[in-house]
């Protein structure tokens, strides 16, 4: 469900008990880490590399964006109804009589998309879920019937011009590889302490929500994660056991819903490191469990710098927000 990204190198309201020492002070663990990581690519340390060590406590926390992304129909690729609706005109043949009647421009954006990006060979799981999840954290929701022009646009119309608006994003930050079946791909990546420490710097320092592919294999299923609550027991003097549950707005939703549908997602994984006053510096880690086949393939940054853009040129963002203004 993404047709092209850049790759940059590099619930529930529940309560927590306590801070996971944020700011306690660590030296460098480069010793460890070496007698430790085995067989691990170091893009796997991205996360790390830019944000700093992992260092956690035992005990259990909740931490929360303080943007509440929506839900959307995620449009499929292999779907028609963007162009050629047989219940009326589609999204993209409103917007063309639209342009044609408030500018007196005449376009074909329901003729370029079925022409020249619909293909009825996609795969099922394509389409616009990429796009979904960064307009749902940074642009308001499509909630109500517009009328422009004489022209009646539905919640199902405005969010599908809003996500063709979203469709070619750049600049985005993203950490974790992505997996693409190949021999050489590493299927554990993105690893845990680096999942973790992810989720600790966007939900619980800048509460802002991130976005992630949930699917460890080679389909991709983008959602935006804006609730998280994380279980961290000690097993020794090497190991913590951590249970996390993710919060995500879905996609599986009708296409005139309105609101945010949750979805809870549970993963399990270990951390690998020393304590030191009560404090786990953390070195290498391992999903387990169910997690070790159903984990995030990779992460993206809060994306408040990114360029937004369609890959159908008849579209004209500035129009688009004209019909969705009210």
């Amino acid at each position: 469900m993404f047709k092209k990204m850049i790759f940059l190198p590099l619930v529930l309201a529940i309560g927590g008990c306590g801070s996971d020492s944020k700011d306690t002070p660590l030296e460098p663990i480069v010793s460890l880490r070496a007698s430790r990581v085995v067989d691990r690519d170091v893009k796997s340390f991205d996360v790390t590399d830019k944000f700093g060590n992992l260092t956690i406590k035992a005990g259990e926390y909740s931490y929360a964006s303080d943007i509440k992304p929506w839900s959307s129909w995620w449009f499929p690729s292999l779907d028609r109804d963007l162009f050629n609706n047989n219940q009326g005109q589609a999204p993209l043949e409103k917007y063309d009589e639209y342009v044609m009647l408030r500018h007196n421009q005449a376009v074909e954006s329901a003729h370029y998309e079925e022409s020249r990006l619909y293909n009825p060979q996609q795969a099922s799981w394509a389409g616009l879920c990429h796009a979904w999840a960064v307009a749902s954290v940074l642009h308001r929701e499509p909630s109500r019937i517009v009328t422009k022009e004489g022209m009646i646009f539905n919640i199902a119309d405005q969010k599908a011009l809003l996500l063709k608006s979203y469709e070619n994003v750049s600049d985005l930050e993203i950490y974790g590889q992505r997996y693409n079946g190949l021999h050489d791909n590493d299927f554990k990546d993105i690893y845990p302490d680096q999942f973790h420490r992810f989720m600790q710097y966007y939900l619980r320092d800048e509460k802002k929500p991130f976005i992630m592919d949930y699917d460890a294999s080679y389909p991709v299923w983008t959602v935006p994660v804006y609730i998280a609550k994380t279980n961290i027991k000690r097993v020794d003097s090497e190991t913590v056991a951590v249970t996390t549950w993710v919060t995500y707005a879905s996609p599986f939703v009708a296409k005139d819903f309105v609101g945010t549908r949750q979805i809870v997602k549970k993963y399990t994984y270990n951390l690998f490191g020393e304590w030191s006053k009560g404090v786990f510096k953390v070195v290498d880690s391992e999903w387990t469990e169910s997690s070790i086949h159903d984990h995030p393939d990779y992460v993206i940054g809060f994306p408040k710098t990114v360029k937004r853009g369609s890959y159908n040129t008849e579209l004209k963002l500035d129009y688009i927000d004209e019909i969705l203004k009210y």
